[in-house]
């Protein structure tokens, strides 16, 4: 008989994630996330985020049920899959309680939640197509597109409005922008952008940067985030 691989619900801690701010002995198994906007290694199950994270269930039962309850929404909407995907700016509210979390990165690069009441999501702008009418097709962070007439360039962040998702700000990746870096040694460093280096063949445009504590490095500009 064949062994079965793959489509497993749930990994072992150890092999989790570094983006999981989650304590990685405490128990042998850990619920993996479905399928869905955010990749597997860059985000956690809402059920763990609510009983690991946000310290409201004891167990995983209990998480499970306040999603199967419809008691939890995700970006402005409600959402029963405990496993759905949780990663960078998602907003994960619990009306009934009046609490709301948005999700931002540790100085190590972890996944970890915010409490503040956001009516509103960060979305970077992933790529962009050009359609008729003067309109464009822009790929946003968290797997959405969007048709707009909206200015903006690949790597420029969107403020979106929540539940609505209308776009009501936004934040050109360029000197002078507040930027979180997502990947490399360096990533979850709040920062400012100082200047961008083009990228050529075999080379990667570069970022120069300057970190809120106040050092000047350099890191690949697709790592920037910006947030302000």
């Amino acid at each position: 008989m064949m062994a079965k691989h793959g489509n497993s619900h749930k990994l072992k801690r150890l092999n989790a994630s570094g983006r999981m701010s989650i304590a990685k002995k405490k128990e042998v198994w850990l619920m993996k996330p479905s399928p869905g906007a955010h990749k597997t290694n860059d985000s956690i199950a809402l059920a763990i985020v609510l009983r690991d994270m946000f310290g409201l269930a004891a167990r995983s039962k209990e998480a499970i049920k306040l999603c199967k309850d419809g008691r939890v929404k995700v970006d402005g909407r409600v959402v029963k899959d405990p496993r759905f995907p949780i990663g960078f700016m998602d907003v994960v509210e619990l009306p009934e309680i009046s609490i709301t979390y948005y999700m931002d990165l540790d100085g190590l690069g972890r996944l970890t939640p915010k409490r503040e009441g956001r009516n509103f999501k960060l979305l970077k702008v992933m790529g962009k197509t050009a359609l008729r009418g003067g309109k464009q097709q822009l790929s946003l962070s968290d797997g959405r597109t969007l048709v707009s007439a909206e200015k903006c360039k690949v790597g420029d962040t969107l403020k979106m409005s929540i539940p609505e998702f209308k776009v009501v700000g936004q934040f050109p990746l360029k000197a002078g922008a507040k930027c979180v870096i997502l990947s490399g040694k360096n990533a979850g460093t709040h920062c400012t952008l100082q200047s961008i280096t083009p990228g050529t063949v075999g080379a990667r445009a570069m970022a120069s940067v300057k970190t809120d504590a106040g050092e000047e490095i350099k890191t690949v500009l697709h790592y920037m985030y910006a947030i302000g």
